[in-house]
């Protein structure tokens, strides 16, 4: 009675078996030809993005002048922080002299060039959402919080000069 209610387990042997190109023929309706066509042109569109990304990669490395910074912010935005003695953005800043906006900025530019601009390649654990970055963009253009800074930069001047 005890195992009355439980499902058995039974594996799937063709799913065991079947090789991929048989499956992608089974699924799409294709000939076992076009099916391996078909895996031929992923596979080489895949090698030419690989190659694509590593172009981008160097030619930022040869570009800037901040090549340590650089690849420290590509480890960041590949989620390799855990690897490194050096684990968030500010750590980065404060090892190399530079700002933390910087490091941000090269780990944006990290991300994209790993993602090829798609936005699927999102590695968000220490840094602002791309949503959240326009709502920071908008509050730094807004012309009445600029006034705002002016009027209590002016009242902190006026408080030191007393």
């Amino acid at each position: 009675m005890l195992y009355d209610n439980q499902a058995s387990y039974t594996p799937d042997m063709a799913a065991e078996i079947d090789k991929e190109w048989e499956v992608l023929a089974d699924e799409w309706g294709v000939s076992i030809e076009t099916a391996l066509e078909i895996i031929r042109w992923r596979d080489n569109a895949i090698r030419q993005h690989q190659a694509l990304v590593l172009g981008q990669f160097i030619g930022l490395l040869l570009t800037c002048s901040n090549q340590p910074v650089v690849v420290h912010a590509f480890a960041l935005a590949a989620g390799l922080d855990q690897l490194n003695e050096i684990k968030t953005e500010t750590e980065v800043a404060d090892r190399f002299g530079v700002s933390r906006a910087l490091v941000s900025h090269y780990t944006v530019a990290a991300r994209d060039v790993l993602s090829g601009k798609q936005g699927n390649f999102d590695v968000s654990k220490f840094r602002k959402r791309n949503e959240t970055r326009e709502v920071y963009r908008e509050k730094a253009t807004d012309p009445f919080l600029e006034a705002k800074r002016k009027a209590r930069a002016k009242i902190d001047q006026n408080q030191k000069e007393k």
